[in-house]
């Protein structure tokens, strides 16, 4: 089977097993760091979707909380 890097190929067979080794590490690390990628766009989006839940949920001017009734000062 031909590996094909920096455009050049070479025949499997003709490499070094650590050679070999480093290319199904390199393989390996790349398609980690997409699924990464994917897993951080995802964390993002609902990110977003639930800070656009809070904000939009959020209680209007007329519906916070008011401040407690003064019921008088202890010396009362």
């Amino acid at each position: 089977m031909a590996i094909t890097i920096d455009n050049v190929e070479y025949d499997e067979t003709t490499l070094d097993d650590a050679v070999k080794n480093s290319i199904v590490q390199v393989q390996s690390s790349t398609n980690t760091i997409s699924k990464l990628k994917a897993e951080i766009l995802n964390h993002q989006i609902l990110i977003a979707h639930h800070s656009k839940n809070i904000k939009d949920n959020l209680p209007t001017d007329e519906e916070a909380p008011t401040e407690a009734a003064d019921v008088g000062s202890p010396e009362e």
